[in-house]
């Protein structure tokens, strides 16, 4: 293995590292579902499905079971508009709460991983960052979901009953 592959190890484990110590320290589903449901209300209360659709990266279908499923735990409500077929999502007072609540743990676990280092290390960091990301996006890799699908299909379950 050479230096450039061990780096990009380092940083993989690190990541892998980081995640953990962030759903230790706060919600589990803060990027996906209704976690990212929550939060994108708590930025922008009482948008549109539209809106909701394009700033979460799902599709109308996901999007609406996911908005049924925060509606049902009462962190939603679901409002009709003047146009047809388009209502709006807003957040109730326990949703709210909620969102608060998930974003509050995500800064403290934040904060805690980055008091290792220096504010001007920090900021290396965060530039060494910004320059691998342009590097892979030059390369053609962009962090799109294209082809996440066919790779869990090819995966074997773990829970099988036998």
């Amino acid at each position: 293995m050479n230096d450039s592959a061990k780096t990009l190890a380092k940083m993989k484990k690190a990541g892998k590292l980081v995640r953990l110590a962030q759903r230790k320290n706060g919600p589990k589903s803060y990027k996906r579902g209704q976690g990212a449901l929550l939060r994108t209300l708590l930025e922008n209360d009482g948008v549109s499905q539209r809106e909701l659709v394009s700033k979460l990266g799902l599709n109308r279908a996901s999007l609406k079971d996911v908005v049924r499923k925060a509606r049902r735990n009462g962190y939603v409500v679901i409002e009709k508009t003047d146009e047809k077929k388009l209502y709006t999502v807003t957040l109730t007072d326990e949703g709210r709460k909620l969102a608060e609540k998930h974003e509050t743990a995500q800064n403290e676990a934040a904060n805690q991983i980055m008091s290792a280092l220096s504010a001007d290390e920090a900021a290396q960091l965060d530039a060494i960052c910004e320059k691998l990301i342009t590097s892979c996006k030059e390369a053609g890799v962009d962090g799109k979901k294209k082809g996440r699908k066919h790779h869990r299909k090819g995966r074997k379950h773990s829970r099988r009953i036998r």
